[in-house]
């Protein structure tokens, strides 16, 4: 059996991207719904708390796709009587957090090109699920595993130069379709 660091299953967006459900996340999300409505705000983090609490004791798995687990919050809401709440839901996923680091790992030291495939096909899956805000995080953790030294290098200096205009790139290439997408990029 695994153990996830975290109570919570990880939250599946788009094909290929995962995000950590958050106790804070929910309360946004729940509290943002019932604002403006009859519902007070405790309740709506009553509610969050057994969302949260069905997640940790009773849903069997690690990954839970965000379509299925705004479907079941919205079935909750329902069965509580609170359709004008479900209604108002925002259904935009949790920030994304993509490792650099992580993916230099799975491409291999040297494998620049594996690397950038990854990047774009964890950046085209978040960007497809829904996510509005991806944090792409261990810049320099990633570069140096690429670069294969412990010591920073020009050459580690001219790659992650590469790797920020990469992200930019397609950053901008999103702009047309996803407006809303912000890309943050973390040392």
């Amino acid at each position: 059996m695994i153990s996830l660091p975290h109570a919570l299953p990880y939250i599946r967006i788009g094909r290929s991207s995962l995000a950590l459900c958050e106790s804070d996340w929910l309360d946004e999300t729940l509290t943002n719904a019932a604002r403006g409505t009859d519902v007070p705000e405790w309740m709506a983090l009553d509610i969050s708390r057994g969302v949260e609490r069905f997640l940790a004791n009773h849903y069997k798995g690690s990954v839970i796709d965000s379509a299925d687990l705004f479907a079941r919050i919205e079935k909750t809401l329902h069965a509580l009587g609170l359709d004008h709440v479900a209604a108002k839901i925002d259904k935009t996923p949790p920030p994304v957090r993509i490792s650099l680091s992580e993916l230099a790992r799975r491409a291999g030291a040297g494998y620049e090109l594996a690397f950038f495939n990854l990047l774009e096909e964890q950046l085209r899956s978040a960007a497809s699920g829904g996510a509005s805000v991806v944090e792409v995080h261990g810049l320099r953790n990633g570069v140096r595993r690429l670069v294969a030294t412990k010591k920073w290098t020009t050459r580690c200096e001219k790659l992650m130069g590469e790797i920020t205009a990469f992200v930019s790139g397609v950053k901008e290439r999103f702009d047309g379709t996803r407006p809303g997408l912000h890309l943050v990029i973390a040392p």
